[in-house]
C-alpha cells in the first residue's frame, strides 16, 4: 500500500507540472473546482499531498484505488454546480445595492455601468436585456430573487426551460439574415457561435468528427434543408445530452490505456493536462460571456 502511495506522489508531482503549463485559471477551476484558488501558493510537496488526497477522498467514492466513470461525473457535475452557483450569489450581491432578497433593473444597470471595459448598451443588448429580466420575473414584481435572479444570468442551463424559447428567438436574430424564420445551411455555417458555445460541438478538436454540415443535417429532422424554430430549440438544448457524461466518456477514451473501465492513479497522472483542459464545464467563461452579450 505505501508503494502505491508513493508512485501516485511522484506522479501527481509531474502532473503538477503540466497545471503550470495550463495559463488559463478557467482550466484549473474545471477539475479542481472550489479548491482552485487553495493550490496558488503552496508549495510543491503540498500540492502534492493535495493532489493525492483530492483524488483520494473526493473523487474515488469507494477508495479502491481507481476511478470509474460515475465517480468521474459525480465530481464534474459538482465542480459544475457548485462553482455555477457561488458566482450567480456573488453577482446578486455584488449589484444588489440594498443588500436585501431582490434586485431591480435599475440597480443591475447601475452595475454594469461600473465596468470601465463594457461598451456603451446599444437598443439590441438593451432589449435584450429586458425581455430576459421580464422572463426571469416569475411573479412580475419587476424585481428579481436570487432565484429568478439564476436563469437570467445563466438562461441556457438545462434546469432554466423557462428562458429557452426567449434565447431561441435571439439566435433568428442573430443568424436569420433574410428574416425568412428559418435557418439555412450558409446561415447555420455564419451564425456566431461564440454565442452559443455550449451547443456547438467542437469541430477543430479531433475527438469530434461530425462536420459543420453534418451537424446541421442532424438538426434538421423534418429534412427539408432548413431548421425551423422547433429544430433551432432543439439543437440550443437537446434534453437528452448529458454534457458530464459526454465529457466523461470522452475522457475515459483518453486515458482508460488498458480499456477496463476504471482509471488508476497512474493513468490519470499522465493525463493530468487532459483533464484541467476539459471543455465542457467552462463555466467561468460562460458566465461572463451572458453577462457580456446583454
Amino acid at each position: 500500500m505505501m508503494n502505491k502511495i508513493v508512485t501516485c506522489l511522484s506522479l501527481l508531482g509531474a502532473m503538477l507540472q503540466l497545471i503550470g503549463t495550463v495559463d488559463d485559471h478557467d482550466h484549473k477551476q474545471t477539475f479542481l473546482g472550489e479548491y482552485a484558488s487553495k493550490v496558488l501558493n503552496m508549495r510543491e510537496d503540498e500540492l502534492e499531498d493535495f493532489m493525492f488526497w483530492l483524488v483520494e477522498q473526493r473523487i474515488d467514492h469507494d477508495r479502491n484505488l481507481k476511478v470509474d466513470i460515475d465517480e468521474l461525473k459525480h465530481w464534474m457535475e459538482h465542480v459544475y454546480h457548485s462553482d455555477v452557483d457561488k458566482q450567480i450569489t456573488e453577482e446578486f450581491f455584488r449589484c444588489n445595492l440594498k443588500k436585501d432578497y431582490d434586485i431591480t433593473l435599475k440597480e443591475y444597470r447601475a452595475c454594469l455601468a461600473k465596468d470601465p471595459k463594457r461598451p456603451p448598451p446599444s437598443a439590441k443588448s438593451e432589449s435584450r436585456l429586458i425581455n430576459r429580466w421580464n422572463q426571469a420575473d416569475q411573479d412580475g414584481d419587476s424585481k428579481l430573487t436570487l432565484g429568478e435572479f439564476a436563469p437570467f444570468i445563466r438562461p441556457e442551463e438545462p434546469h432554466h426551460q423557462m428562458m429557452h424559447n426567449l434565447l431561441t428567438d435571439e439566435y433568428f436574430e442573430d443568424t436569420d439574415t433574410d428574416g425568412d424564420y428559418q435557418i439555412s445551411l450558409p446561415e447555420f455555417l455564419e451564425s456566431p457561435q461564440e454565442r452559443y458555445v455550449w451547443a456547438y460541438p467542437k469541430w477543430n478538436q479531433s475527438e469530434e468528427e461530425r462536420t459543420p454540415k453534418e451537424t446541421f443535417t442532424e438538426a434538421d429532422t423534418d429534412q427539408d434543408g432548413f431548421l425551423n424554430h422547433s429544430e433551432v430549440e432543439h439543437f440550443l438544448f437537446p434534453f437528452e445530452h448529458d454534457p458530464a457524461d459526454d465529457e466523461a466518456q470522452h475522457l475515459f477514451g483518453e486515458v482508460d490505456e488498458n480499456k477496463d473501465g476504471y482509471l488508476t492513479h497512474e493513468e490519470i497522472m499522465k493525463q493530468l493536462k487532459l483533464f484541467v483542459g476539459s471543455q465542457v464545464l467552462q463555466h467561468g467563461k460562460l458566465f461572463h460571456r451572458n453577462k457580456d452579450e446583454l
